[in-house]
């Protein structure tokens, strides 16, 4: 008979995400991992899989948090309100010294330590942008733009500067900074 779990996965997960947050993919360890969780190479395997899959875990859990604070901030109301709320809300983890790890998807992106990162990646940038264009679809319908307004290609461009912040933010810009920055990105939709 299998003995029961003696520790809470999102919490292993959540520690493991620290780490590969702040060292990187390939500089942390199996043993940096059960030393920080206290759970043992055989528990993590069988919780997890390997180091890779544990990873993919970290990702997609973290993905899902950042989706949930999208969809909350771009889910009703005005478009450039809610697209404004939703930049703005990066602005204490994109500048100063919480700046200073960067964004744990943005840093995985740009050296995917795999296949299944990659994937995972865009497919959260994609679901972002989903949402973005949704929300500016929901603005040009409700008058906020012109009928020619370019939804499609104003997601993709406030997404990209998004990216660009998060991973800018490793460079520690003051929170003024990042705030005219952001000003400078919500500026696409005074040209719609």
């Amino acid at each position: 008979m299998a003995r029961p779990r003696s520790f809470e996965p999102n919490d292993v997960l959540d520690a493991a995400r620290d780490l590969f947050w702040s060292r990187g993919y390939e500089r942390t360890s199996l043993d940096d991992i059960t030393r920080a969780t206290g759970v043992n190479k055989p528990s993590l395997f069988a919780a997890f899989g390997d180091k890779a899959s544990l990873f993919h875990a970290v990702l997609d859990r973290y993905h899902e948090m950042l989706l949930a604070h999208a969809r909350r901030a771009l889910g009703d109301g005005s478009a450039r309100e809610a697209v404004r709320a939703w930049l703005m809300g990066f602005l204490p983890a994109c500048s100063g010294e919480a700046g200073r790890r960067g964004c744990l998807s943005a840093n995985a992106g740009v050296a995917p330590a795999d296949e299944g990162v990659a994937d995972r990646v865009a497919a959260y940038n994609a679901a972002v942008e989903g949402l973005l264009r949704r929300a500016l679809e929901r603005g040009r319908k409700a008058g906020e733009f012109g009928s020619d307004f370019d939804a499609r290609g104003a997601a993709r461009a406030i997404l990209a500067a998004q990216i660009g912040l998060m991973i800018l933010a490793r460079q520690q810009p003051t929170p003024a900074e990042t705030k005219a920055a952001v000003g400078r990105v919500l500026s696409i939709l005074d040209q719609a």
